[in-house]
């Protein structure tokens, strides 16, 4: 069975895609990859594997809307001749994300597709689609999916409910794929000077204001023993020089962004995950996706056996409730945040034992086998 994956984002940057090529490889199965991957290096290793990939896009976010429209036209034919050149009987075709629905619904109507959905999708289609693809039916076209795939439970009954589809979309958790025998036990020695012998309280992931709080994290330092270090580890932009600017200490580090899987090697040091997800006004769609969130993170930080803590959105309180792998800080404040922290140590062996469950209660390559069924 040939599987071939389409996207026009960087594919590095999504671990969701990257573990659908590496399981798909894994179960056999030929895969083709369409898109743009800003690693050179993890094309070559997935392509040794038997992947083949073609690079349909760059990506470049300094460009003009009227360039970038260009360039998603032009993707468009491209994928629309290769997809049809490479499918044949049998063939899978993965369409991630629902700006590539809209882009490549005359595929979907034509072949048998998956249609990935890594959140919500959005429900009114942008003018830029609009004009690609002047004939979309939205509608129509979700409910043409062989299958649809969404990553957390609630998400995809609403996805079921506002397209009428005729099956509940397949959940497959944001669980990456990742050896972790793998990984290096040492790390560079600045970087091992500043977290040995401490209890590392790690947040990974993006600074995007006010979504993810982090000054109050920040700030809970000066209420917590001297033991206790904060590690921020993620891309720098304005909102990560900000928190830099401002907190930047012994007790407060920063590291830059880390390509997956080799920030792993930071987050195996972790003492205590952090994560943070604050719905903000808006479209109904982003406030859904924010409250019942379901990122990577929480698989990477339980892999090793790492209590999680988190404001209390649905999302996460109910996943921390059913595996006692992480607790919420109702009252999410500086002092509000440390209280829980040393709550949570207390009963450290017993959450880090629960975080552990949380990361086996899925078997991902079982669920893509079911996913290609």
């Amino acid at each position: 069975m040939k599987n071939i994956l389409v996207y026009n984002h960087d594919i590095q940057k999504y671990p969701p895609i990257l573990t659908a090529i590496k399981i798909l490889l894994s179960l056999g199965k030929k895969v083709v990859v369409l898109g743009y991957c800003s690693n050179k290096k993890t094309i070559v290793d997935l392509e040794a594997q038997g992947m083949v990939y073609y690079e349909t896009i760059v990506n470049d976010t300094t460009e003009s809307k009227i360039t970038k429209l260009f360039k998603l036209y032009s993707y468009k034919r491209s994928v629309e001749k290769i997809v049809r050149e490479e499918y044949v009987d049998n063939s899978l075709l993965w369409i991630y994300g629902n700006q590539n629905i809209w882009l490549l619904h005359k595929l979907i109507l034509q072949f048998r597709s998956i249609l990935y959905l890594f959140e919500t999708p959005q429900l009114k289609v942008d003018l830029r689609y609009k004009i690609l693809s002047p004939t979309l039916d939205y509608v129509k076209t979700m409910q043409n999916g062989w299958k649809v795939v969404c990553c957390e439970h609630n998400r995809a009954h609403i996805t079921k409910a506002y397209f009428n589809l005729s099956t509940l979309p397949l959940v497959i958790p944001n669980k990456p794929d990742f050896t972790l025998s793998e990984l290096k036990d040492t790390l560079e020695p600045e970087i091992e000077i500043l977290l040995k012998d401490k209890k590392v309280i790690l947040y990974q992931g993006i600074f995007n204001f006010p979504e993810r709080r982090l000054d109050e994290l920040c700030e809970s330092i000066q209420y917590l023993p001297n033991e206790y270090i904060i590690c921020i580890m993620g891309g720098l932009d304005f909102n990560k020089q900000r928190l830099i600017d401002k907190y930047e200490s012994e007790r407060i580090v920063f590291l830059p962004f880390i390509s997956a899987p080799k920030h792993l090697e930071i987050t195996k040091r972790a003492h205590l995950g952090f994560l943070s997800y604050f719905p903000t006004q808006g479209a109904i769609e982003n406030v859904i996706n924010t409250l019942y969130c379901a990122p990577n993170k929480i698989y990477e930080y339980s892999s090793f056996g790492i209590p999680m803590i988190s404001n209390d959105i649905p999302g996460l309180s109910l996943l921390f409730e059913k595996y006692n792998s992480g607790r919420v800080v109702s009252d999410f404040s500086p002092k509000g945040m440390a209280k829980v922290v040393l709550e949570i140590e207390k009963k450290y062996v017993e959450i880090s034992m629960g975080a552990y469950e949380l990361y086996n209660s899925v078997d991902i390559k079982s669920l893509f086998e079911e996913a290609i069924k």
